[in-house]
């Protein structure tokens, strides 16, 4: 069925729209919920259930700001709503973790389509190059983190050593074309669908008003890969440490005194290098590790027991598992394991 200005329907989802189409489907008295941040015109005529982008952004910066950067930098795109309130979550964020925040404006819709891949790289090549490094990249999209990507290998520049970068979306399309694939955050697609088919329903029914009000659904999850895995930083000690723990900790019981053995220092070296780096200790690295661990077995295989995935991450098993996931995160592994969103909001962070 053709959906156009020309639909004599009742009420309509839909992803963006034309003025056009706005005028004429309020004319007809459709019922309509628009399911993006961009809109015609100054102002939105129709309800919206979109994605919480500011929230996105904050949840970004957390992520790469608890891999030790200081220094962060945006893909930014003007002309769309929605990459600026990114920027805006991101920035707080930055701000909150007092890092450095570098941007790099890319207005990819008003390129020629011919002309597109060329024009992005005139771009954001010289940009890109000189930032510091390390230095961690929250793009707009996972499409923006694509074309990213591709630019740093081509300017020899090591993701994530040098360079972790991070998307929105997490559509694996984008997220496993590229070498290393992209850490992404997940849209929360399943709860938006559903918070707007109700909202729709209220409009029709006369239970709730057709005013351009919005629902920010927040996201939840950081999928991570390998783009955000790890980084170098300028500490040469922190980041032996860091490399060791993400060895060792998913598998296993670590404790601090071991990682100090490792690494040559005292603990009281190692905690006052991490505090002085990190801004948090090695057993808080080391148990956000864990979490982390225990989360993606918890997702990838809702038919496992929780024994087996204690034996799997190092637990003794299921009940010192479900301690430890209620001590972190306030909630069960079951209850974590069969929600829609399926992970605490501060686990991305």
């Amino acid at each position: 069925m053709l959906i156009d200005q020309h639909w004599d329907g009742d009420g309509l989802i839909v992803f963006r729209h034309s003025q056009e189409e706005a005028r004429a489907w309020r004319k007809r008295g459709v019922a309509v919920v628009n399911l993006s941040a961009e809109y015609p015109g100054d102002s939105p005529v129709f309800p919206q259930c979109t994605m919480d982008n500011v929230a996105a952004g904050i949840m970004a910066a957390r992520h790469l700001a608890s891999l030790g950067l200081r220094d962060f930098c945006f893909i930014n795109e003007s002309t769309r709503k929605y990459s600026l309130e990114r920027l805006e979550g991101f920035l707080q964020g930055v701000n909150a973790a007092s890092g450095r925040l570098h941007r790099i404006d890319v207005p990819v819709s008003t390129f020629p389509v011919r002309d597109c891949p060329k024009r992005i790289e005139r771009t954001i090549w010289p940009l890109l190059a000189e930032l510091p490094r390390p230095c961690g990249i929250f793009t707009k999209d996972d499409i923006a983190a694509v074309w990213t990507l591709l630019a740093l290998e081509k300017l020899g520049i090591r993701t994530p050593d040098d360079m972790p970068v991070l998307g929105v979306d997490d559509d694996v399309i984008f997220c496993h074309t590229t070498t290393p694939p992209i850490s992404s955050i997940a849209y929360p697609g399943r709860v938006i669908g559903f918070e707007a088919a109700s909202l729709l329903d209220r409009m029709l029914t006369g239970s709730s008003n057709w005013e351009p009000e919005r629902l920010s659904i927040a996201a939840t999850e950081i999928v991570i890969r390998e783009s955000t895995r790890h980084v170098v930083l300028s500490d040469a000690l922190t980041t032996r440490a860091m490399a060791y723990i993400r060895e060792h900790a998913a598998v296993r019981s670590l404790q601090v005194a071991e990682v100090a053995r490792h690494c040559g220092v005292s603990r009281e070296s190692l905690r006052l290098k991490f505090r002085e780096q990190l801004g948090h200790s090695p057993k808080e690295e080391i148990e956000r590790l864990r979490l982390r661990n225990v989360m993606d077995l918890l997702r990838s295989n809702r038919a496992a027991k929780l024994e087996e995935i204690a034996y799997q991450s190092g637990f003794s098993g299921g009940d010192e598992l479900c301690r430890f996931v209620k001590r972190m995160t306030g909630r069960t592994p079951g209850s974590l394991r069969h929600s829609h969103d399926g992970v605490p909001g501060n686990f991305g962070s």
